[in-house]
């Protein structure tokens, strides 16, 4: 087989949300280089559906990581598909053992960041790039170019008829984070002073999120009413496309401010000093940020003039 050329490829990636929409661009590139090739993504059931949603051409296997026996199971699975190229896109302490079994027990050749990669990339781990760029430095030693932002117009569709705010200048306000991560989370009251703000300045406060965010979301509606709760009907696409039409976003350190901020709008982040913003924050000019170590001795006074320089552009 010519250097470069292979018939079927497995992509590891497994979560965290962030990290899957910072990969997108490199699997894009993958598959603009290797359309021909069987492409193979290993997941987990969270984020299977995004991944088909991507590209209706990949064949896609879930990995629970649910004690030993399974996962050797899957792997001997895998290593029987007749892979030829294996690219690590986790490269977690996890996946290392994966490198290992798939040395030991295919032909694949493998790219990532562990030991047994064939096609190694070293970073220094003490300046570590950004999860963008240290993803397309490894692939481009397989000789592929991924753009620097991630790829997500697959998103992209017609929402004029879904929501009765769309007239109006809105900006949208994303107070979530998971609970592991709370050290990430601005407290509501914060928000609640950011939307009477928003409104103040006739800019209609949307706040999105999940379940897991029922508690802040209602919080802040309960003391703005005149703001827009879209607790539960916030998906990944109405996030997407909600974005691409907004004055601007306000977020903690979490997966779908990289969602927001993709799609050019200006969106301003709330950071511990535990988030390092050369490596997990979006890396473009549409994204600033105030930060401290602990994350509540930011004040709502003093991101007031972030959001003023977003508002008056």
């Amino acid at each position: 087989m010519k250097k470069f050329q292979f018939k079927k490829i497995l992509i590891i990636k497994h979560g965290s949300l962030g990290d899957v929409l910072n990969s997108t661009s490199v699997i894009k590139a993958i598959y603009d280089k290797y359309n021909s090739s069987e492409i193979i993504i290993l997941t987990t059931s969270v984020y299977s559906s995004f991944f088909e949603k991507f590209n209706t051409s990949f064949k896609i296997y879930n990995d629970e990581r649910r004690g030993l026996l399974k996962t050797i199971k899957l792997l001997s699975f895998l290593a029987n598909k007749n892979i030829n190229l294996i690219i690590d896109l986790q490269n977690s302490n996890r996946t290392f053992y994966y490198n290992l079994f798939f040395r030991i027990f295919s032909k694949a050749k493998i790219n990532g960041t562990h030991f047994f990669s064939n096609y190694r990339y070293k970073y220094s781990k003490l300046n570590p790039p950004s999860v963008i760029q240290g993803l397309s430095n490894q692939v481009s030693l397989l000789e592929i170019k991924p753009d620097e932002k991630p790829y997500l117009s697959f998103y992209k569709k017609n929402i004029k008829n879904d929501f009765n705010f769309l007239d109006k200048s809105y900006f949208i306000v994303n107070p979530g984070c998971s609970k592991k991560n709370s050290f990430k989370k601005w407290a509501p009251e914060n928000y609640i002073e950011v939307c009477k703000h928003l409104i103040d300045s006739k800019v209609v406060p949307i706040i999105i999120g999940s379940e897991n965010d029922r508690e802040s979301v209602e919080e802040i509606k309960k003391q703005v009413p005149d703001s827009i709760s879209l607790l539960n009907k916030s998906p990944l696409d109405i996030i997407y496309n909600l974005s691409s039409m907004a004055v601007g976003a306000i977020s903690n350190d979490t997966g779908p401010a990289h969602l927001i901020a993709s799609t050019g709008c200006k969106i301003h982040l709330i950071l511990s000093s535990k988030s390092n913003v050369k490596t997990v924050i979006p890396q473009s000019n549409n994204v600033t940020y105030n930060q401290a170590d602990d994350i509540n001795d930011i004040k709502p006074n003093t991101v007031f003039i972030q959001i003023n320089k977003i508002l008056h552009a």
